[in-house]
This record gives C-alpha cells, sequence and structure tokens, in this order.
C-alpha cells in the first residue's frame, strides 16, 4: 500500500504539515500559484506590545508566515517526493484553516522597477538586465530575438513580462525559477506515459476538438516608416484571416515560429482537454504526454501538456493535466 507523504517549506519551517495543498501550473502564463492549507494554532508566536504605559508590555498572538517568505512544495508517495510548486507567500489569509497562498519567482518582480530606453536590443538582454540580483535563472533555450526602439518608464518586471507576451507575441512562463521566453514554447522532451483506464483516474473531459472553420493567423508588423509587413503562417486550406499586430524589429524567420506557433494553436482538431491522474508519474507542464487510449485506440499519441491542476489532502492525490496540440518543434 503506498502512503501519501510530503516534504514542505516555508520560510524558516521546514516539514510542514498541511491540511490541504492545491497548485496550478499553466505553459500560458508566467504565474504559478500554490495554496497551502495550515491549522491556524500551530504557527502562531507571541509577540510583545506596547501598552500607553511605557514600563508595561502586552503579549500578542501572530503568525509566524509572513509574506515574502520562500516556499518548496514536494509531494509523492513513500517519501518519493517530486517538487510540484517553489516560490513565495503572497498572502496570509486568516482564515480557519489558514489559507498560505502562494505565487512562482514572478513574485520577484513586481516591486523591481525597469526604466531602460533601447533602440537594438535583444530579449535575452533586456531579460538579464530585468533579472539581475534576483534568484530567477534565464533559460539556455532562449533565442536571439532582436527588437528595435523600446522603451520602459516606471515598469514593474511582471509588465515587462507582460510586454513580451502581449506586444511581442512571445511565449512567456517559468519552470520554477527558470524564466523561458522565446518564439515557440520550449523544448522540454521529457515524456510522461498513461493508459486511459489503467493509471488515470478520470478522462471524459479528454474529447475531440470540433473546428468550425479553419482560420489562418497573419502576423501584421509595422515599421517606423509607416511600412506594414504581414506574415502569414504555413496553412493552404483555410475560411479566415485572422490578424494579429506584434512589435516591429523582430527577424522574418523568428516572426514565421511565432505564427506558426499561433496557427497550431488556433486549427488544432485533434484530441484535447485534460485527464486527471493520481501523483505518480509527476507531471509539469510543457512535457509530452504519450496517451494509450487501451479501450478508445483513437485517443491514443503524443500531447502537450499545457497546464496541471493538482491536490494532495486526506482526500487524496491528484493531478489534472490539460492536454492539446503536439509540442512545436525546431
Amino acid at each position: 500500500m503506498l502512503y501519501m507523504t510530503s516534504d514542505i517549506t516555508i520560510g524558516t519551517y521546514a516539514q510542514v504539515k498541511p491540511a490541504k495543498v492545491s497548485w496550478k501550473l499553466d505553459i500560458n502564463s508566467y504565474t504559478d500559484v500554490c495554496t497551502i492549507e495550515l491549522p491556524r494554532i500551530t504557527y502562531m508566536k507571541t509577540a510583545k506590545t506596547a501598552t500607553d504605559d511605557l514600563t508595561q508590555q502586552n503579549d500578542k498572538l501572530e503568525y509566524d508566515i509572513r509574506e515574502g517568505d520562500k516556499v518548496s512544495v514536494l509531494l509523492g508517495y513513500d517519501q518519493n517526493n517530486v517538487k510540484r510548486f517553489e516560490g513565495y507567500v503572497k498572502r496570509v489569509n486568516m482564515s480557519i484553516p489558514v489559507k498560505v497562498e502562494c505565487e512562482g519567482y514572478n513574485w520577484l518582480l513586481y516591486d523591481k522597477m525597469f526604466n531602460k530606453s533601447y533602440k537594438s536590443v535583444t530579449v535575452k538582454q533586456i531579460l538579464t538586465e530585468l533579472c539581475q540580483d534576483t534568484d530567477i535563472v534565464l533559460s539556455p533555450e532562449i533565442p536571439e530575438i532582436p527588437l528595435r526602439n523600446v522603451f520602459f518608464k516606471n515598469s514593474t518586471g511582471v509588465q515587462v513580462l507582460e510586454f513580451l507576451k502581449k506586444e511581442c507575441r512571445l511565449a512567456v512562463y517559468f519552470n520554477f525559477n527558470v524564466l523561458y521566453v522565446g518564439t515557440l514554447y520550449g523544448q522540454q522532451q521529457e515524456v510522461v506515459k498513461f493508459r486511459l483506464g489503467w493509471n488515470t483516474v478520470k478522462e471524459d473531459n479528454f474529447k475531440l476538438r470540433n473546428v468550425d472553420k479553419n482560420v489562418r493567423i497573419v502576423i501584421r508588423e509595422k515599421d517606423p516608416n509607416g511600412h506594414v509587413h504581414k506574415t502569414q503562417a504555413d496553412v493552404r486550406k483555410y475560411s479566415d484571416e485572422k490578424v494579429v499586430k506584434v512589435k516591429a524589429g523582430i527577424r522574418g524567420d523568428l516572426l514565421k515560429d511565432i505564427v506558426n506557433r499561433l496557427q497550431t494553436t488556433a486549427n488544432y482538431n485533434g484530441y484535447e482537454g485534460d485527464i486527471t491522474v493520481f501523483l505518480e508519474p509527476a507531471v509539469t507542464k510543457g512535457m509530452i504526454a504519450e496517451i494509450d487510449g487501451y479501450k478508445y485506440p483513437e485517443k491514443s499519441g503524443r500531447f502537450f501538456v499545457e497546464s496541471v491542476d493538482g491536490e494532495f489532502s486526506k482526500s487524496g492525490g491528484r493531478q489534472t493535466i490539460g492536454l492539446g496540440f503536439l509540442s512545436p518543434k525546431k
């Protein structure tokens, strides 16, 4: 029989025993989130507070877990614990039970002000300066992406990430403390295997996607001289076009990568949705899930892990894995 085990650290507290842990990782977001539920009384401490009479002090109980405390969450069976989340305490909700709300390494960029102007720069250079003096590590897979005429004034670090995601149409996400920004999703090739109805709990939401019409994605960029350049996705049959604006200055081959990534997401017509599994094998976003359909062979194939929504409690441990298009490759 397998026993659920955990290894959780919050600030100076090691081997924290939770009532419940939930976490969410998503390839389309640079914010990993985790909530740890704890008994209210366990992590209280006595603090001295001054009274009107300066010669006297009163005792006051206060919670000893605070915003900014480092958090590490490893979960598994029989002490074979695997890291599910790493980040920082964002907020302590003093409900019953207490809910410690956490965010990933993007939390370090909320209060970091960024004032820079560039006539010519690469994305990697921006990120190197942005993440200086933090615990964030840049992925070695970040490509050389040139940009022109980029200006940040009193921008937070998170606003810089938002600019790269929204204005440049780049993939932006963390794998724990490793930040990846690129034209395609990172090329994480680790494969996890599942057999429907065998080592899965539920797969009702894993269905064939219905695409009403094929849309061709077209990226539109406008240079400082007012000239408009369009980059079309590599698709032959389509019934409509969707134009997406992008920051000028990105090389043509990189624009082609971006538009094909957006195209793959828009026109994917295979199986997608989510499956619910146990805590093993451990899954994180960006992996490849190899599915054996078993009684449903049409569902067999390799799928891209877009998200992981996990829960660990006395009711058991589960991972709900969002699956979609097969990861594009270079």
